[in-house]
């Protein structure tokens, strides 16, 4: 029984956490986007913001789902995509664009494909971390359970 709440907490966490870095990261991209479209200097610097982005976006990941979710990532990036239109609509509402529709539109499409190359990167990196690190502590405690019972053997 203990067992079974037990469960259910982490399982709501790691949906709240899910939730929270989607909106999160959906902000984030769209404050990329707005800020290209306003200043040029950040286009021309777009691709070491974007991996500047998949580190920081990577980090959260590595350090939430440790636990038994640790596929819940995978998640985020299906979360990401309505949180991401939503923003984009209230930020059209609230920012109003020049009339030249053209220049965002393309502007629009090359962010958008840099976005989902950022959320699909840095889920990928930090997946693969916490697979690399739970491997490492298997294989630590492997060898450390090796060590003890040939200390035991000696013994």
């Amino acid at each position: 029984m203990e067992e079974t709440v037990k469960e259910q907490v982490l399982f709501k966490r790691s949906m709240r956490a899910v939730l929270l870095l989607s909106l999160i990261y959906a902000a984030a991209g769209n404050a990329f986007l707005y800020t290209a479209y306003f200043n040029s200097a950040i286009v021309e610097r777009s691709y070491l913001v974007c991996g500047l982005m998949v580190l920081a976006f990577a980090i959260p990941i590595v350090k939430l789902f440790r636990n038994r979710h640790w596929y819940f990532p995978i998640f985020i990036f299906l979360f990401w995509i309505p949180f991401s239109v939503l923003l984009a609509f209230v930020l059209s509402q609230i920012l109003p664009l020049s009339q030249n529709n053209t220049d965002f539109g393309l502007l629009l499409v090359y962010f958008l494909i840099l976005n989902v190359m950022v959320m699909v990167l840095s889920i990928a990196l930090a997946m693969i971390f916490n697979a690399c690190w739970m491997m490492w502590g298997k294989y630590n405690g492997i060898k450390n359970n090796r060590i003890e019972n040939n200390q035991i053997k000696k013994q």
